[in-house]
């Protein structure tokens, strides 16, 4: 280990690397330094190309240091049929490759344009201008009901607007946006997406702003939370979603949305480029966004499992927000980071300040590269706080009051005990209201020379304009029609109708079809099939179907009718 004098000179990119080796490997975090001085020029690099020529050189000193250790003779196999000289280069490998990432983020990070940084600083005031309107709306009652104020379903990202960087080198943009032959039943015309696709939560709007960051988007975002009718689903949830532009709206049920990805990962790597061709990778990759505690659902598992083995083009991203609604981290995971859990599915995983968003873009640019190279997924796990509530009801549990609407991170008030006055954590809340992302980066633009005096209040003004006028539109937008909350629940398909089963109509002439149907009459029943309550059942089989039979029926069925299904497992 170098001694402690010379640890106090690292400073830049040798110190970062020191911080991570010393974070995923720190047993070997001698080794690694001495390499990393062996071959570091006497400048420091600071752009992409001087970074990445770092790379091989670090690769091969830190190998030949490794090596240089001798393995004890005589130890029996690590694990059946391993032995540990075997064990040792793999882990080894596991190493030299995490130091060569550490490495390509930085070299990415470095890469990031002024018009790229400017775009992440605007993405992460909009972001804050959008919740602060959607609080305006839960406390002003400006949408009404009839004579009801209606306060929406307001989740908000305080203190995780840096999640914008995340999509700044994806697929993105018009140009990924191809337009269809024929239109829409409403006369719509309808576009192909052949970019990257994401499938953000609650706190990530940013990450939907960085995808789309148009007036419609914002508007889509609004009505997304006050169900009215329009984009994203009129009314019927509160997610927002626009897969037209690579946005995948999520279910309640946070994980749907996760394994829906991981399909659609499988599905990137099997395209038809060109008709008539065979199916083949089309480079594209899905986003999955969840927070610490989404991540304790099986699907969640079942996904990353899935793409690790298969090594599918997808990215996983863990928002560690410190709280789960109201759920401490320690109460639901004994995890020391989120991050350690990619080593079960035998995939990198790393763990980042998630309120720096030029780390957060290098980390999903290098993930990115390893996905379409078909290496398979990455765990990146982001830490930050929800400097808010879960939803807007619950600001005043959590800070113990509403807070004013206004740019900066609210103080919490006086504790009123021992513990704060909501259940924020004091501590860390203090810690990280200090690292207010869009505060901190706007500091380091105008240190690096790219944000003028009074650039960021225009850049306020600009976004409090766009998203007030989307507002003012939302409350003068009708509300959806009830006849229609059974249109486009499944695609190309007639509008469903709601049958309530236990309605003594409904529930008396089923049981009355069902009698009649026992005693040898069909003209009940079939008349309950005539009014949808029922389904229409397949021929009589007089020697039966075995459960397996009937299983690998329906798989058949499936089969036929959609080219595009294929048996997994």
């Amino acid at each position: 280990m170098p001694k402690h004098a010379e640890l106090e000179k690292l400073t830049g990119i040798a110190a970062r690397f020191g911080a991570f080796v010393a974070e995923r490997h720190p047993f070997a975090l001698a080794d690694a330094l001495a390499a990393f001085e062996a071959v570091a020029p006497a400048r420091e690099p600071r752009d992409e190309a001087g970074i990445d020529a770092l790379r091989p050189a670090l690769r091969r000193e830190l190998t030949r240091r490794l090596q240089a250790h001798p393995l004890p003779p005589g130890l029996p196999d690590a694990t059946p049929r391993i032995t540990a000289a075997r064990r040792i280069e793999q882990a080894h490998a596991e190493l030299l490759d995490a130091c060569d990432g550490f490495l390509r983020r930085a070299a990415i990070s470095t890469s990031l344009t002024r018009d790229e940084r400017l775009e992440i600083l605007r993405g992460m005031v909009l972001t804050r201008a959008t919740d602060l309107r959607l609080k305006a709306f839960f406390l002003g009652g400006e949408v009404r009901y009839g004579a009801t104020a209606f306060q929406g379903k307001g989740f908000r990202s305080l203190g995780q607007e840096a999640i914008y960087g995340a999509c700044v080198r994806l697929r993105r943009g018009e140009k990924y946006c191809v337009a269809t032959a024929g239109a829409s039943r409403s006369g719509e015309r309808h576009q192909q997406w052949s970019g990257d696709v994401i499938g953000p939560m609650i706190r990530d709007l940013g990450a939907a702003y960085a995808m789309r960051s148009d007036a419609a988007t914002v508007r889509m975002i609004l009505n997304s939370q006050m169900a009215k009718s329009g984009p994203p689903t009129d009314g019927k949830d509160f997610g927002y979603g626009d897969l037209d532009h690579g946005i995948l709206l999520p279910a309640s049920p946070l994980t749907i949305a996760t394994l829906t990805l991981a399909g659609m990962a499988m599905a990137f790597t099997r395209d038809i480029l060109t008709p008539g061709s065979p199916p083949r990778s089309s480079g594209r990759l899905t986003v999955s966004f969840i927070g610490e505690g989404g991540s304790s659902l099986g699907e969640w598992h079942e996904a990353i499992n899935l793409c690790a083995a298969r090594r599918l083009p997808m990215i996983f991203c863990v928002q560690n927000n410190q709280t789960a609604l109201s759920t401490p981290v320690a109460d639901q995971s004994a995890a020391r980071v989120f991050a350690e859990k990619a080593a079960g599915y035998g995939v990198p995983g790393i763990t980042l300040d998630g309120t720096d968003p030029e780390s957060i873009a290098g980390a999903f640019g290098w993930a990115a590269e390893r996905a379409r190279s078909g290496l398979g997924p990455t765990l990146i796990e982001l830490v930050a706080m929800r400097l808010c509530g879960h939803a807007h009801h619950d600001d005043m549990l959590y800070l113990g009051r509403d807070p004013h609407t206004t740019w900066d991170v609210p103080p919490l008030p006086p504790a009123l005990g021992e513990n704060g006055p909501g259940y924020a954590n004091p501590e860390l809340y203090e810690y990280w209201a200090a690292k207010d992302p869009i505060a901190r980066y706007a500091a380091k633009l105008t240190a690096d020379g790219l944000l003028k005096a009074g650039e960021l209040d225009r850049m306020k003004q600009e976004a409090e304009a766009i998203v007030e006028k989307e507002a003012r539109a939302i409350i003068d937008a009708p509300w959806p029609e009830s006849a229609n909350a059974g249109a486009g629940v499944f695609a190309n398909e007639p509008t469903r109708v709601h049958v309530e089963v236990l309605d003594p109509e409904i529930r008396l002439t089923a049981e009355s079809a069902d009698e009649d149907e026992k005693n040898g009459s069909a003209i009940s029943a079939s008349s309950a099939v005539k009014r949808g309550q029922v389904d229409v059942a397949p021929p009589f089989d007089p020697k039966g179907r075995t459960f397996l039979e009937a299983v690998m029926l329906g798989v058949g069925d499936a089969l036929r009718a959609d080219p595009r299904v294929f048996v997994y497992g």
